[in-house]
């Protein structure tokens, strides 16, 4: 994980911004990112934050809010968006600015729900939790021999793993798994688990179980 504050530090020393994209920890990790002197973050809505498809959030500072211009502009660009004329546009003094065309409502309102959610439990919380599920992963995949190629120090990783299975096509075990009911990634060479707060550590063994199957 990164020292967001840190490198907030460093690059407003050299005039420059930080944008963070939290599609990776967001919802699994706790970000303050006012504390930290973040100046944007975007994040997709469909990973840990559990939402559909078709919807993201964004933070922007407010002192960017009426600094930074879009590069996309459509009629809900324009401050009134029922005035916008061909020959110019206003842009809201806020983040809305941002928002340039029509939105897609119920996947807003979708994901909306799941971060209410998810607050509510408090990140803190799953994040605590989510570590502990990938502490029992990581044990039980290295007592069968699998290579833990992810961080293993819990200060510079998420609940995410990634391990490589040695004498074996990363594209078959992970077929495998998936027809034994249990989701992954595939990578080029590698396999990728990302237990979250819907698992239980029953999950966990399972997929261990299976795992030993298929080695």
């Amino acid at each position: 994980r990164y020292d967001l504050k840190k490198m907030a530090d460093v690059s407003h020393d050299h005039d420059a911004l930080l944008v963070v994209d939290a599609t990776q920890s967001a919802g699994a990790v706790p970000i303050d990112a006012p504390a930290c002197g973040v100046d944007a973050l975007v994040s997709g809505g469909y990973k840990w934050l559990c939402g559909p498809f078709g919807a993201a959030v964004m933070y922007l500072a407010p002192h960017l809010q009426n600094r930074l211009d879009p590069g996309l502009v459509g009629f809900r660009s324009h401050k009134d968006m029922w005035d916008l004329q061909a020959d110019r546009v206003e842009f809201p003094a806020t983040a809305q600015r941002f928002e340039y065309s029509t939105m897609a409502y119920g996947c807003a309102i979708g994901l909306a729900r799941s971060i209410e959610y998810l607050v509510d439990v408090g990140v803190a919380r799953i994040f605590s939790y989510n570590i502990h599920l990938a502490n029992l992963l990581i044990e039980g995949l290295e007592k069968r021999n699998v290579e833990i190629i992810s961080p293993r120090n819990e200060k510079e990783r998420t609940s995410i793993v990634a391990a490589r299975f040695l004498g074996k096509d990363p594209a078959e075990v992970a077929r495998k798994l998936k027809a034994a009911q249990v989701m992954v990634s595939l990578r080029k060479d590698f396999v990728r688990f990302s237990p979250h707060l819907y698992n239980q550590p029953a999950d966990i063994q399972q997929t261990l179980d299976r795992i030993e199957e298929i080695l």
